[in-house]
């Protein structure tokens, strides 16, 4: 009967985009073999991300890599301890070459299995591998080939607990909901009072020549009603009714386009508050990658700065956290002006078509005009 450890090493071995469908053949095979604690198992194991399986090939593909990542890693511990400016200095030149060339065989591996590496997944490896270099529990995790997601390690010192992915790996949930914390926006009404569902009035000029138009054809019915026979009048009356009809029709055209209009204003009016809004947020994540750079160049000059260097990689350690903190934030809120942008286009569309449905409306009520 196939082990677990079988399975994971088959599936994790292989290729990406048929990982899902492995599992769920491994499943099966497992149920027929009427061992529902092995599917069960097996089931709940992730896919892994796009990075995360670009380091498990990586590792796979040369498995000395794994103690090349604990010796260097190894050798920057204890150059840190020491306070060895040269070897630290050294050791610094090392893993940047080492991270860089791994980055760039993973590139390449990841392409020989029809897999491209964007840049975001490119520099998720490259996390992972410095990660690895920093924490020998990240090292454990990265050498063992299951890895299902990247990690990523700030400072010296130990980094974030990375579970062995063997005993952590949980179910597939799916993408996470995005959290629906953005407020309705009201809609504003025109200016002198009228509420964003009022209904515009129709010109005073029509319903004042309507009224005009009324009166005359009275008078003029009136005028020769004696002269005419009934017949004629009839259909003298029977016209003027049709006519006006039609004057109404325009009129409710009018003040329907007129509505169409004001909704359409205001649909403009939000796209470009949340236009403004997207700026801002484009604005402030610049700030925090500048500033995220900057964080890490005063890391390195930590490094060569012996004298002071414990206190100043202490003052980085603190910095560092934050920066990233306030970095996620600004690319969260970025991604949610970028979603109301996107709503506020499909309003402002939809606006734009009501708005000319009216005015096709409005030109077949004036060709029906007399």
């Amino acid at each position: 009967m196939t082990s677990l450890d079988d399975v994971v090493d088959e599936l994790y071995g292989g290729t990406l985009d048929d990982f899902v469908a492995r599992r769920d053949a491994a499943v099966r095979a497992a149920k027929a073999a009427k061992d529902k604690e092995l599917a069960g198992r097996i089931g709940s194991l992730r896919k892994p991300t796009v990075a995360a399986w670009a380091v498990n090939v990586l590792v796979r593909d040369d498995p000395s890599l794994a103690d090349a990542l604990r010796d260097l890693g190894e050798g920057m511990r204890d150059a840190e301890r020491t306070l060895d400016g040269p070897a630290l200095r050294e050791l610094g030149k090392q893993r940047r070459a080492l991270v860089s060339g791994l980055v760039a065989r993973a590139r390449r591996l990841a392409a020989d299995g029809g897999q491209k590496l964007s840049t975001a997944a490119a520099q998720e490896v490259e996390h992972t591998l410095t990660a690895a270099l920093a924490d020998p529990t990240v090292a454990d995790a990265v050498a063992a080939g299951t890895l299902t997601h990247g990690t990523e390690h700030v400072g010296f010192g130990a980094a974030p607990a990375v579970p062995d992915d063997r005993a952590a790996l949980l179910p597939e949930s799916g993408s996470n909901a995005a959290q629906s914390g953005a407020r309705e926006e009201r809609p504003r009404g025109r200016a002198g009072g009228d509420g964003a569902g009022a209904r515009p009035r129709v010109r005073d000029g029509a319903v004042e020549g309507s009224r005009r138009a009324a009166r005359t054809s009275s008078g003029e019915s009136t005028g020769t009603s004696t002269g005419a026979t009934g017949a004629e009048a009839r259909e003298r009356e029977r016209r003027e009714k049709e006519r006006e009809r039609l004057r109404r029709r325009h009129e409710q055209a009018v003040a329907a386009r007129e509505a169409a209009q004001a909704d359409l204003d205001r649909a403009r009016t939000r796209h470009e508050d949340t236009a403004t809004a997207e700026q801002q947020a484009v604005a402030a994540l610049e700030d925090a990658e500048t500033t995220s750079a900057q964080a890490y160049a005063a890391e390195e000059e930590l490094v060569r700065a012996l004298a002071d260097v414990r206190r100043r990689l202490a003052d980085a350690r603190a910095a560092l956290p934050r920066v990233d903190e306030t970095l996620v934030t600004a690319r969260a809120r970025a991604r949610e002006h970028e979603k109301a942008v996107r709503a506020a286009a499909r309003e402002l569309e939809r606006a734009t078509k009501a708005a000319e449905r009216a005015r096709d409306q409005e030109r077949r009520a004036s060709d029906e005009l007399p």
